[in-house]
């Protein structure tokens, strides 16, 4: 089964992430970065691949995070 893990890069969501790759599920994670670390993000390149996209539509959300 494939799942949309919406807030898969805080604290649950990448634990819950890896589990489900484990249990042989294919997983896409939506995550704004608000609530998350580098070493989370690090964590989950160990076990996925990742994409990044960035909302190009809202300056005001990269003034936010410092992008």
């Amino acid at each position: 089964m494939n799942v949309l893990l919406t807030g898969g890069a805080g604290f649950i969501g990448s634990h819950t992430a890896v589990e489900l790759i484990a249990a042989g599920h294919g997983v896409v994670i939506a995550d704004d970065l608000s609530n998350s670390s580098a070493s989370v993000i690090e964590r989950l390149h160990e076990s996925l691949r990742l994409d990044e996209v960035h909302d190009r539509a809202d300056p005001a959300r990269r003034g936010r995070r410092g992008r």
